[in-house]
C-alpha cells in the first residue's frame, strides 16, 4: 500500500489522506511511520524513526527547540477511507492524524528564527495505556522550550490541561451454587465491586457534575464464565483523575475496594494543567484571532 501512495504529499489534505490510508493500530505503526518519515524528508526535515519507533522529523538548527507532538496510532477498526462533500473519512482522520499532518506541513512552511529548531513527532502507542512513544521522549530526550500537543479540540480551542488516567482489571472467582440459594454469583460479586467503585467516585466528587475536578469511572467490559464448578467474573474499567488526586492515591483507594477478587492496575499519567499566561498560549490565541477565529481556553 505504501508504494501505491504519492511519494511526496506536500499539502495537508494530501498528506493526511496518505497517512489515513495506512492502518496504524497501536503496536502496528511501522508502515505509517516509515511513510511519514519519507514525506518529512521530502519536505526538508531530517527524519527517521527514533528508539521507540516514533516518526521524528527536525527542521532548523539551534539550541532552542519547539516540539509539535502528535500520535500516529489509532484505535482498532477500518471504516472505508473516502472523500465526501469535501470531508475525509477514515480511521484516525481526527484523532489524531489530522493534527499531525498539520504539524508536518506547517513546520515545513514556517520561517524559524535563528537558533531555533522545530521537531515534529508522530508518537506510537498513545491510544493504549503504555504511551510508549511519549514515555520514551520523557526518559531519553532533552526537554524542549515549548510543546504543542495535537489532539482534536476544534481549531479555535487551546487546551490548557488534561486529566490523569489509570486502567484496572478486576477478577473474582467463586464456586458455582444453585440459583435458588443465598450465595452471590461471581457476576454479582463483580457488579458489587463496580458499585463500590462508583460510590467511592460519587462520594469524592461530592455531588458535583462531571468536570475537570471530578473522578470519572468508565466500565469498559464485563464478562462471566464457568466450568461447571467455578465461576468467574472479570471487568475492565478506566478512571480519569483530577489534578488533586495522584494516580498512586487513586490506586490505593481501589485496592481497599477489592474485597473479594484480584485487582490489577496500570497507571498512565497524572493530570496536568498549564498556565494560561504563558507566551505559548498567548501566541496561539493571537494566531487564532488573526485567522478570524474566537479562541477558547479548554480543559
Amino acid at each position: 500500500m505504501v508504494e501505491q501512495l504519492s511519494r511526496q504529499a506536500t499539502g495537508v489534505a494530501a498528506l493526511l489522506e496518505g497517512l489515513v490510508r495506512i492502518p496504524s493500530y497501536s503496536g502496528q505503526e511501522g508502515a505509517a511511520v516509515a511513510w511519514l518519515c519519507a514525506q518529512m524528508r521530502a519536505l526538508g526535515y531530517q527524519a527517521g524513526p527514533d528508539g521507540a519507533g516514533n516518526a521524528t522529523g527536525t527542521i532548523g538548527a539551534g539550541p532552542r527547540e519547539i516540539l509539535l507532538l502528535g500520535h500516529i496510532d489509532t484505535v482498532p477498526g477500518a471504516p472505508p477511507v473516502h472523500l465526501a462533500d469535501g470531508m475525509l473519512y477514515g480511521r484516525g482522520t481526527v484523532d489524531a492524524k489530522g493534527p499531525l499532518a498539520v504539524f508536518v506541513v506547517a513546520g515545513a512552511r514556517a520561517r524559524l528564527p535563528q537558533g531555533v529548531r522545530l521537531t515534529v513527532i508522530g508518537a506510537v502507542e498513545e491510544e493504549v495505556m503504555s504511551s510508549r512513544g511519549a514515555r520514551f521522549l520523557v526518559e531519553h530526550a532533552s526537554p524542549p522550550d515549548a510543546v504543542v500537543i495535537g489532539e482534536p479540540s476544534g481549531w479555535e480551542g487551546v487546551v490548557l490541561g488534561y486529566k490523569g488516567s489509570l486502567s484496572l482489571s478486576y477478577r473474582v472467582t467463586h464456586h458455582v451454587s444453585h440459583s435458588a440459594g443465598p450465595e452471590p454469583t461471581a457476576g454479582e460479586l463483580g457488579v458489587a465491586f463496580w458499585n463500590r467503585l462508583s460510590a467511592w467516585c460519587a462520594a469524592r466528587n461530592g455531588g458535583n457534575a462531571q468536570g475537570f475536578e471530578t473522578v470519572d469511572a468508565t466500565l469498559n467490559q464485563i464478562n462471566t464464565g464457568s466450568d461447571g464448578l467455578l465461576a468467574t467474573c472479570e471487568l475492565r474499567a478506566g478512571l480519569r483523575l483530577p489534578p488533586s488526586l495522584a494516580p498512586e492515591a487513586a490506586a490505593a483507594a481501589l485496592e481497599a475496594l477489592a474485597e473479594d477478587g484480584e485487582l490489577a492496575l496500570a497507571i498512565n499519567a497524572p493530570a496536568f494543567r498549564g498556565d494560561k499566561r504563558s507566551p505559548l498560549v498567548a501566541a496561539l490565541l493571537a494566531a487564532i484571532r488573526a485567522e478570524g477565529g474566537s479562541p477558547k481556553l479548554k480543559l
